[in-house]
């Protein structure tokens, strides 16, 4: 179990199980067999596994993050008793692949016509069996490590891949930040639900050893995006496009974009009450040295304001400074 702090699953968690995966898909894979008419082939050695595989636990949420390179090696028989040898290679085995979407590069050693049935048997029989055996890994992965990133709060337990809502929660270290101020309640937002919602707002400085370019495009580029977030991130830079990130719990919409100097959004958790948007507006000040981030946050719900500062600081900016080393972490 681990031996840290993580009131109701909020922060995120991440473990390396690619060593795991290495002896799983070696238990798992080697060994499988196929016959038909005479004609047999087994999987013989797991030959190599190399990627990258995460179990990572965010607001109660169980997410798999994988993409690894599996090779085997496999002999067989024909009906003729030919015999036969040779390699499987799936380049991709990611966690946004769909069972029908695995590639398996099937090699023969000193390939004549007569080992052809040994192929097609492969084909035909064995490479079904591996996609169900490939479909299994993210459920088994989870079964097998969710204690080492996810913490049961007393006898509410949260299920994995459930969100449960929040109620007390740790906060991440913050990064160096400078002016942090929140304004008074004095705004009344009504939802869809007619609900009136108290709100606030809030102000923040952080600043990053990159220049105003660097820092507008880690905010805006997908793949920069995904890489800092550590998962899949919807987002553009056109206006008016919606924005998900951390698995849909962070949304909104892009409302204004200056190339380098400003960007204005629309932002909400998934906890928040339904319909309520808050509004952000990133203001970049490039320095000779760095880039200082002016933040403001209006339209919070009352109550958020330091659980919001700390996330923001937590999942965005200490996690951008991590991923591209854009300046010291505290």
């Amino acid at each position: 179990m681990s031996n840290w702090k993580n009131v109701n699953n909020w922060h995120w968690v991440n473990k390396n199980c690619l060593p795991w995966s290495q002896k799983y898909f070696t238990e798992q894979l080697e060994g499988l067999k196929a016959e038909n008419n005479g004609t047999q082939v087994e999987i013989t050695k797991m030959v190599e596994t190399d990627g990258d595989v995460e179990l990572c636990q965010r607001k109660g949420k169980l997410i798999t993050i994988f993409d690894v390179r599996i090779q085997l090696a496999w002999k067989g028989t024909a009906s003729d008793g030919t015999e036969a040898s040779g390699k499987i290679l799936i380049p991709e085995v990611a966690h946004d692949t769909d069972e029908d979407e695995y590639v398996f590069d099937i090699s023969v050693e000193n390939e004549t016509s007569a080992k052809q049935p040994v192929r097609d048997l492969i084909k035909k029989s064995l490479v079904p069996v591996l996609r169900k055996k490939l479909m299994a890994f993210s459920s088994d992965m989870i079964k097998n490590h969710s204690s080492d990133v996810y913490i049961e709060n007393g006898q509410n337990v949260i299920q994995p891949g459930v969100t449960k809502e929040r109620s007390n929660v740790t906060h991440i270290n913050k990064s160096t930040t400078s002016n942090n101020s929140s304004e008074a309640a004095s705004v009344t937002t009504t939802t869809p639900a007619n609900k009136k919602v108290n709100t606030v707002a809030m102000n923040d400085d952080v600043e990053f050893q990159t220049s105003a370019h660097e820092l507008y495009e880690t905010l805006l580029d997908p793949q920069r995006v995904s890489a800092w977030s550590r998962g899949p991130a919807k987002i553009s830079r056109e206006i008016g496009s919606s924005f998900e990130l951390f698995n849909g719990n962070v949304s909104g919409k892009i409302l204004e974009l200056v190339p380098d100097k400003k960007i204005v959004q629309t932002w909400r958790l998934g906890a928040w009450p339904a319909g309520l948007y808050s509004t952000v507006t990133f203001d970049f000040d490039q320095g000779s040295d760095g880039v200082k981030l002016h933040i403001k946050q209006t339209g919070l719900p009352l109550g958020e304001e330091e659980l919001t500062r700390n996330n923001w600081n937590g999942y965005y900016w200490r996690a951008i400074k991590q991923t591209f080393g854009f300046g010291a972490v505290f």
